[in-house]
């Protein structure tokens, strides 16, 4: 196959630091801390994170956003209320966390991995942990299931990667698909619930069939893909992608498969999510000591 929520609009929004020439404003715990060379669309709102931040959950339907940070000795998740600009909670997890989602009913997963072995962990918000779903291989990333109820966890290691399916409601990890070595992201499709995209490194989107495990389709997005969010009605594709110092999101129209535009994303951009409403981008930037959640709108 292959050759080659809370709706964001509602808020009174502060304006923060202008975008850099192909990105927004760096990670800062200033709201206004401008880039040079700005000559594109500002972020409307800049919240300061936790530093050291590695990964984001979606937006949930109060207006809430989870965080996972921390370095190789300690790491947290932390909540932040998107209205008002502050973290709501906190909680400690194991130093070995690599990975986060977060289901509609509010129950947060974490994924973990060792050496050679990985977990997916399932929290109440209040950071009461409720159940451990052991897995083959360490936790690379999550996406909630399109059904809301389950979890796609991307696992694996150097040497192959693959996708388990995992049952929350049977806290099992059912069949597991295999994916190419390079996939970095996942996101399950919403009007095709059997199927999912894998984004690899070199920027290709691979489509796989849950029914068979086959890959059935790829196409090409840009070099050096990161990360992957689903626009809510599940008619576009968001792909966080470039090198360090330059990065932007593609919006990929699903319907052909093709780039309808491209938005800025601030340098040190590790995870993105959007609104309700794909009206806003939700991205998560990460530097040395410094980190924020910027949203700016995909018009």
């Amino acid at each position: 196959m292959r050759f080659k929520f809370y709706q964001i609009g509602v808020l009174a929004l502060g304006l923060g630091a202008l975008l850099g020439a192909c990105g927004a404003a760096t990670a800062s715990t200033a709201h206004k801390s401008p880039a040079s060379g700005s000559t594109h669309q500002r972020p409307s709102e800049i919240i300061p994170v936790s530093s050291d931040a590695l990964a984001m959950g979606p937006l949930q339907s109060n207006g809430t956003i989870a965080v996972l940070a921390g370095t190789d000795h300690s790491k947290g998740v932390f909540l932040y209320d998107i209205a008002d600009q502050q973290e709501i909670g906190s909680f400690s997890v194991s130093n070995l966390a690599q990975s986060i989602t977060q289901l509609p009913n509010g129950d947060i997963a974490v994924g973990f991995g060792g050496s050679s072995v990985g977990a997916v962990q399932l929290y109440a918000e209040s950071g009461r942990e409720f159940a451990s779903v052991p897995v083959a291989e360490p936790v690379l990333s999550l996406s909630v299931g399109s059904d809301g109820g389950s979890i796609l966890v991307l696992e694996g290691t150097s040497r192959a990667r693959a996708v388990a399916l995992l049952d929350v409601a049977t806290r099992e990890a059912s069949s597991t698909i295999p994916v190419a070595l390079q996939t970095v992201a996942i996101a399950s499709s919403l009007q095709t619930p059997n199927e999912l995209y894998g984004l690899e490194s070199q920027g290709v989107v691979a489509v796989y069939t849950t029914t068979t495990g086959q890959e059935i389709g790829d196409f090409i997005v840009g070099h050096s893909g990161r990360a992957l969010a689903m626009g809510p009605g599940g008619n576009h594709l968001f792909v966080l992608k470039g090198s360090a110092q330059i990065r932007n999101v593609a919006v990929v129209d699903l319907a052909t498969e093709r780039d309808v535009r491209v938005l800025p994303a601030p340098k040190g951009a590790v995870a993105i999510q959007t609104d309700l409403t794909s009206q806003h981008l939700i991205e998560l930037a990460s530097l040395p000591n410094a980190a924020n959640i910027q949203v700016a709108s995909t018009s």
